[in-house]
Order: C-alpha cells, then structure tokens, then sequence
C-alpha cells in the first residue's frame, strides 16, 4: 500500500504550511469513514516549524478545516433528516432539544479525541441538531486534537494508527454500518416519552426509560408495542405494591 501520508504531504508542499493544514484537514474530515492521516501530515509541518507562532497557527488553520469537512458529513445527516415522516422527523427533533447540551459534548469529545466521530457525526445531522452548535463543538475539538498533533507528533502517530493509512473497506463498511445502525435507533425511539418521564418522575427514571426505548426500537413495531405494553403493566403493578 502506497504511504498516503508523504502522498498528501506532496501533494501540498506547494502551499505555506498553515494553508496546507487547513487543506489537507478539509479534504480528509470532508470524507466519511476514511483514515486519511491528516494528523500525521500536520505532525510533520509542527515538527518542521521552530516558530511557536505558527505552531498555533496550523493548530488552529488545521482544526477550523477539520471542523469544516465535518459539517460536510454532518450535512450528510441532515439530508437524510429532509426525507424522514413528519412523525419522525418531530420525535427526533425532540431529542436534540432535549439532549442539546449532552450532544455538544460528545461531539467535542469524538472530534478531540482518536475516535472513529463519523459514526455519531451522521446521526447528529439527522437529528436537526443545530448547525452552528455543531461546528463550534466539532471545530474546538478538532483544534485540541491537530494542536497536539503538532506538539506531540510522535504520541499522536501512535494513536491515530499507521502512518500509512488509507482505504480499509472492511474498516468503513463497519463504520458506515454503525451509523445506520444508530441513526435508526434515535429515529425510532421515543423521545416525548422520555421528556415527560423525565419532567414527571426525574432523571434516575428518564436514564431507564431510555433504555427501555434503545431496546423497544431494535424490536420491529407490532412486537415492540406488544412489549411496552407488558412492562408498562408489569411496572404499574410493581408500583401498585
């Protein structure tokens, strides 16, 4: 397999090193489930640079156009969001109101941490969640992530994998599989339950709730009413003793 970091590093030799990492980190985040190492490339102009200036420059040029190839999958999301029923399309829009603050951190945490954020970023975009919200949270999560890729070139190689990168189909096919996966479980869960649950009865209550709704839309939906129907009287009776 041919070393895809020292292809991308060529291929933007040409451009003043705090344009090439905000280039090459657009064009990799822009791509779902691929494994571009575009830290790696960022790494390198860090090491490259003695200047602590323009180390915080291809910090901050390398997550800003990170955090824009990722409204990119976002968007992705959030077409699929356009083409879902009206029910679904409220009952998921529940959901990001009623989780905002919890949505903003995980998607500060999978953009700042080495994880595989694509399989959350879709289902984001498919809530409705907002626009703006997500690329703050995604774009401060990918600066602290390229920045320490520049300080610490080395550690962040490690983490991020081989520095050779590239197309695993079986890698995205799993991802791609997650994110559907994911997205139809939000969809299909109940969130105007859980709200009033949690404005009725509190959070302890909400969080089971929830797991009742992740479990019930994995069932299909004659059976999964069938099955609300007999915890909901099992619960009643246990409470009615």
């Amino acid at each position: 397999m041919p070393d895809i970091a020292n292809i991308t590093m060529a291929l933007f030799a040409g451009y003043n090193t705090v344009i090439g990492a905000f280039l090459i980190a657009l064009v990799s985040n822009a791509i779902p489930y691929m494994t571009v190492p575009y830290l790696i490339v960022i790494a390198g102009y860090g090491a490259a640079l003695t200047n602590t200036l323009d180390k915080i420059l291809v910090a901050i040029a390398g997550g800003v156009g990170a955090g824009l190839g990722k409204v990119v999958v976002y968007l992705l999301g959030r077409g699929v969001h356009r083409i879902l029923p009206e029910h679904t399309r409220e009952n998921v829009e529940l959901f990001a109101r009623a989780f905002r603050r919890g949505v903003f951190i995980a998607v500060f945490l999978f953009a700042a941490l080495p994880l595989p954020d694509d399989i959350l970023y879709i289902p984001v975009g498919m809530t409705g969640y907002s626009p703006v919200l997500f690329f703050v949270a995604v774009t401060l999560g990918k600066i602290v992530i390229t920045a320490l890729a520049v300080l610490f070139g080395d550690v962040v190689a490690m983490l991020v994998g081989s520095e050779q990168g590239g197309f695993d189909p079986r890698v995205v096919a799993g991802l791609a599989i997650g994110s559907i996966i994911v997205s139809i479980i939000v969809a299909r869960m109940n969130w105007k339950r859980i709200v009033e649950v949690y404005d009725e009865e509190g959070p302890v209550l909400a969080f089971l709730e929830m797991i009742k709704q992740v479990f019930l839309a994995m069932l299909p939906s004659s059976v999964a009413r069938r099955v609300e129907n007999k915890i909901d009287d099992l619960i009643r009776v246990l409470r009615s003793r």
